[in-house]
């Protein structure tokens, strides 16, 4: 089957914009990587404690649901995030039965200092940007953010056109 030129030269772009991609968050990680250095705490609590601030009180299954784990992993992860002081458990006041797990102020601050480091190298990169490239950015991003958002009907969907009438 030989395909179309046009289709060729999207896939060559959307390959392109893969590699960017990757290149670009390689480059935001090593630059927050020293605080990432200094944590002792394993991926799955580092993901845990991030469910937590991004979620608000959560209830165990909550937690559970949200990585994709068990009852009892869950259970384990937050017991460790408590015994470090960068997680509470309290009893759900509408149902005494559950238990929900909210992060501490330490634990607020700590998933907001992983967040910082590649967040402030972002900004930095965004502002010493020419403005027609960061403007064409921004355009690139809010029509990915657009997709995104959009319900998922399966691998050979095609975009919504925004504004075009057929």
């Amino acid at each position: 089957m030989h395909l179309v030129p046009s289709l060729r030269m999207g896939d060559d772009l959307v390959e392109r914009g893969l590699d960017l991609y990757k290149d670009a968050t390689r480059a935001l990680h090593e630059r927050g990587a020293p605080t990432w250095y200094e944590v002792e705490l394993s991926m799955a609590q580092i993901r845990a404690l991030f469910t937590l601030v991004d979620g608000g009180p959560t209830s165990i299954g909550g937690v559970a649901g949200r990585l994709g784990i068990g009852l009892p992993a869950a259970s384990s992860l937050v017991d460790r995030l408590v015994e470090q002081g960068l997680a509470g458990r309290r009893e759900d006041a509408l149902d005494r039965r559950r238990t929900l797990a909210q992060p501490t102020e330490a634990g607020e601050a700590l998933a907001q200092r992983l967040r910082q480091g590649s967040r402030e190298a972002l900004r930095s990169w965004l502002e010493r940007m020419a403005p027609a490239d960061l403007e064409a950015l921004v355009r690139g991003l809010e029509a990915l953010v657009a997709i995104a958002g959009a319900p998922f009907a399966g691998p050979a969907r095609e975009p919504d056109r925004v504004g075009v009438e057929g």
